[in-house]
Order: C-alpha cells, then structure tokens, then sequence
C-alpha cells in the first residue's frame, strides 16, 4: 500500500528535433502520427516524470495476509500500470511548412507489449529481493524493492521502487 517512489527527471523535452532524432517526417504532422520517433523508458528518463503512483495490485494478489492493516506485496505481484503524464514537442518542417505540437511522452515511448507505450502507462511488477521470508510461498516486498527490470525495456521497463511499506515491519535479506 502507498505510493511507489516515482522515476524520471524532467518535466518534458522538445523530443524530435531532439533525444527522438531529427525533425518528424512530413509537415504537418499529427501530435500521434506514426512517423514520431519511439525511444525506451530509459532513455526518456532524464527529461520525463513518471510521478509517485498507488501501489495497488492489477487484480487479485494476497487477500489471506494483512499487515498492520496493509495489504502485502509479494514477488511477481502485478500493479495498476504507471501512467506518463508529460507532454513532449514535436516539429516537422517542409516547403513553405513548419509545425510544431505537444505530443504526449507516452507516444514517444517503446512500449512493453505493444510498438509504443499504451495511454495508461507502462506495467509494474513487483521483482521481490528478500530471500528469507514470505508470504503464501512467495518472498514478501520490501521497501525500495523494484517494479521493473531496472533496464527501461522487456516486458517491465518500470524504474519505480517500492516507496510505501509498514513502519514498523522489517524484512530481512
């Protein structure tokens, strides 16, 4: 329960021309057309805010185990997708053209199951380290555990950690 931790740095970019590559091909363009370039989590991290989100399971997770009235997290535990709020420039220049339209980052962003990242934002899934103790067969969450593979690409490319956990429960390695 809680928020995660949040990732990224910036509040948004002239992406193309820019980190995205050169101007958009074809002017005007649209804010969604296909020709906008794509890059993974990672490399939008330093210009982009994934802002601190719920850490609330996708569907099901534990219901037997409650934790000083706080639902557990446990390894491989799907989360509500993290959404990418910012909005980035993009800019195609032809003959007697010039355009230049906030295009919204998740568009700019390789998505985990699809060419690019979905609307509502990129999955998490929690990568659980503690090795001693668990809950229901599965090693228990713990405070800045991981909701990606910390690389911005595959199937989780989340950055988050694991920010909201019980003040007074600590998890061994």
């Amino acid at each position: 329960m809680g928020t995660c931790s949040g990732h990224g740095k910036g509040a948004g970019a002239i992406f193309q021309p820019g980190h995205g590559g050169g101007f958009v091909p074809g002017c005007p363009h649209q804010p969604l057309s296909e020709k906008i370039s794509k890059v993974t989590v990672m490399m939008n991290e330093p210009v982009c805010t994934w802002k601190p989100t719920a850490q609330l399971p996708l569907a099901g997770g534990v219901t037997n185990v409650v934790i000083n009235k706080k639902i557990p997290i446990v390894d491989k535990d799907a989360l509500i997708p993290h959404p990418t709020e910012v909005i980035f420039t993009t800019q195609s220049i032809g003959y007697k053209c010039f355009t230049s339209l906030p295009t919204p980052a998740y568009h700019c962003t390789i998505g985990a199951n699809a060419p690019r990242e979905l609307k509502v934002g990129h999955p998490r899934v929690l990568h659980a380290t503690s090795k001693t103790v668990f809950v229901n067969k599965k090693p228990l969450g713990r405070f800045k555990d991981p909701f990606g593979t910390m690389t911005g690409a595959g199937p989780f490319p989340c950055l988050s950690l694991v920010g909201g956990c019980s003040p007074n429960v600590f998890v061994g390695a």
